[in-house]
């Protein structure tokens, strides 16, 4: 007699599905998702908390913003950052962070306010978001951003005081296709959590500047020249590199305000300015010591160098038509004078004093000439 074969076991996705299942899995997926939603809030909250802290840390504006970036970077990861900050004399947006080494790339490219989607963030002083580049047609993002393939951008103005001074520009959601209003939103939160430090770090930046810098030709003045050369030459010690100082004074400087008159001679003060800064390193130190007379730090730098780079400087200053936009074509000299540390001096004010005795010796010699201090 055959075996009876016994009827299968029906698959569990075979089996009826029951309201109360219904119900079960229903409940599961609730569960699930928020539990992601509180792991996200509680994300959230940890990089709020450490950003608030980390701007607690610092009165320094640049650190400020840097703490923002790195803020806003880690709540809406992207593939491209930067952020721009506004020049309130030329009204220009220029680029003061970003991402990698392409700042260097970057610092000439310029936005006047209504041009680009941060020169509109500027003009409008609300928050752009550009979901997908390819469903509009106002913004060219292979011109804008042709180090990468740009398909969303998101760009949010930084204030102080209700006055937009900049503008955070992130490119290229990670994580997810495009950025959306919830990324807005969380922006806008971080953005608000910073404004007070942004606000108290610009403040004291403006009075640390009035502080360091010469009102006329916006160069270091005395006092800042007193801080670096202590910290300049303990590094020189530690290091046994050599450190160059270069006094400079122009050449009867008198007659040009006497036969110009002071806003003239003040205005070839700014353009000697102009001249230093054009013909020095980034990480050369410039100071207007006082009245017509000027003083180059150069670190890291030999006596043989500082005698070069003194000549060049001559060279600008002796070839320059001074007052040409104010109808005049003036040639001015200057006589320099250079000492080193070690070989001249022990501190900062033997330093100084060796260089302003080389530039004597210069005047003595016929003026519009290089001196370097005797050992």
């Amino acid at each position: 007699m055959p075996r009876q074969i016994s009827e299968k076991k029906k698959p569990a996705h075979a089996r009826a599905i029951t309201p109360a299942y219904q119900k079960m899995r229903s409940l599961t997926r609730e569960n699930k998702d928020l539990k992601k939603a509180l792991r996200q809030k509680r994300r959230e909250l940890d990089y709020f908390i450490k950003a608030g802290k980390a701007l607690s840390a610092t009165l320094e504006f640049k650190k400020v913003l840097q703490v923002v970036l790195s803020a806003a970077r880690r709540l809406v990861r992207c593939e491209d950052w930067s952020l721009l900050l506004l020049n309130p004399t030329e009204n220009t947006l220029h680029y003061a962070l970003a991402k990698g080494t392409r700042l260097k790339d970057l610092n000439k490219r310029e936005y006047a306010p209504g041009e680009g989607p941060a020169g509109w963030v500027v003009q409008q002083e609300r928050a752009l978001l550009i979901p997908d580049f390819s469903k509009q047609r106002r913004y060219d993002a292979a011109r804008l951003y042709p180090h990468l393939t740009a398909r969303s951008a998101l760009c949010l103005p930084i204030r102080v005081k209700k006055q937009v001074i900049g503008v955070i520009q992130m490119v290229n959601r990670l994580e997810q296709e495009y950025f959306t209003e919830d990324d807005v939103a969380l922006l806008e939160k971080l953005l608000d959590q910073s404004a007070l430090a942004i606000e108290r770090s610009d403040v004291f930046q403006k009075m640390s500047d009035l502080v360091t810098t010469d009102d006329l030709t916006h160069l270091y003045n005395l006092r800042y020249l007193d801080r670096v050369l202590e910290v300049e030459m303990k590094r020189s010690r530690r290091y046994k590199s050599s450190l160059a100082l270069i006094f400079i004074d122009l050449d009867y400087f008198k007659q040009v305000n006497d036969n110009h008159g002071h806003i003239m001679g003040s205005q070839v003060l700014v353009e000697i300015a102009d001249i230093l800064v054009e013909s020095l390193r980034a990480v050369d130190v410039i100071v207007r010591y006082g009245g017509d007379e000027f003083v180059v730090l150069l670190p890291n730098t030999t006596l043989k160098k500082a005698m070069r780079v003194a000549e060049r400087v001559r060279v600008a200053i002796r070839d320059f038509k001074f007052l040409q936009k104010e109808g005049l074509a003036l040639q001015i000299t200057a006589s320099f004078g250079i000492a080193g540390y070690p070989e001249h001096a022990k501190n900062r004010t033997e330093l100084i004093h060796f260089a302003d005795r080389a530039m004597y010796a210069s005047k003595t010699k016929g003026r519009d000439m290089v001196s370097v201090a005797n050992k």
